[in-house]
């Protein structure tokens, strides 16, 4: 198979895919990795590949995506079996499998490869921070060999995927736990207020009422938040009014 176009000529030092713009999520940036490597990776004279692409990250479940319906088909079918490159830990270079010179190893994945009518897939891994690791598959017709220019292309594609992806998932990050902090902070605000009642109620101070709100959360097996919305909504609007004026905290 003659050598991919990626990055012929191109500096890559400093250059970025762009997996952010239009992506909501972590998925939605694999799925844009995925179709960016089959685009960088094809062309004159070379078959037209495929990718697929997955994600393993400490604490979650495998994420995974494909530029193509088999490509999907088959990192789904990886995610379900965990016996291919994909797999955790199970690719530390570059693998070629399916060719006439690939190892026996993951004759599995092997036969899975061929059930889809690919004939060569090679395996790259993705660099990203502790405790997160990920694999890049180019998937190419039957028939088709990978030369040692398109391994090198794959190659430099993958260190440009791993810096984009890092950032991706970084950006994700952040805009999540912004979500949260918004979440929190509405929840605060009728956590206060609820405290507002207890404490015009009972006489007593913050972490008094708060505490009570607390003991009921965990009686009721329910959020602090679901607790206050329910003695807000038990309490009529004037007599609300009125425990929050400031001479009932006196």
């Amino acid at each position: 198979m003659a050598g991919g176009h990626a990055g012929a000529g191109q500096d890559r030092q400093g250059f970025l895919l762009d997996l952010v713009t239009d992506a909501d999520d972590d998925a939605e940036s694999l799925r844009k990795l995925a179709r960016a490597a089959a685009q960088a990776l094809s062309g004159p004279p070379t078959p037209t590949a495929e990718c697929a692409v997955m994600l393993h990250r400490r604490g979650s479940a495998p994420a995974s995506a494909g530029s193509s319906p088999a490509a999907t088909a088959l990192a789904e079918a990886e995610e379900a079996q965990a016996d291919g490159p994909m797999a955790p830990g199970a690719l530390s270079r570059v693998a070629v499998i399916g060719s006439t010179a690939s190892s026996s190893k993951w004759q599995a994945y092997r036969g899975r490869v061929l059930e889809r009518g690919y004939g060569v897939a090679l395996a790259v891994p993705l660099r990203l921070e502790a405790g997160a690791s990920g694999a890049l598959v180019l998937l190419v017709p039957a028939g088709a060999e990978f030369n040692s220019r398109l391994v090198h292309e794959a190659q430099s594609f993958a260190e440009v995927a791993s810096k984009s992806l890092k950032l991706a998932l970084d950006v994700h990050a952040v805009n999540r736990a912004g979500d949260n902090l918004k979440e929190v902070l509405e929840g605060r605000t009728s956590i206060d207020v609820a405290c507002g009642v207890i404490m015009a109620q009972n006489r007593c101070s913050y972490t008094e009422a708060f505490g009570k709100l607390a003991s009921a959360s965990r009686q009721r097996s329910v959020k602090v938040r679901s607790v206050a919305e329910g003695i807000l909504k038990s309490v009529p609007t004037a007599a609300l009014a009125a425990q929050l004026e400031p001479q009932a905290f006196a």
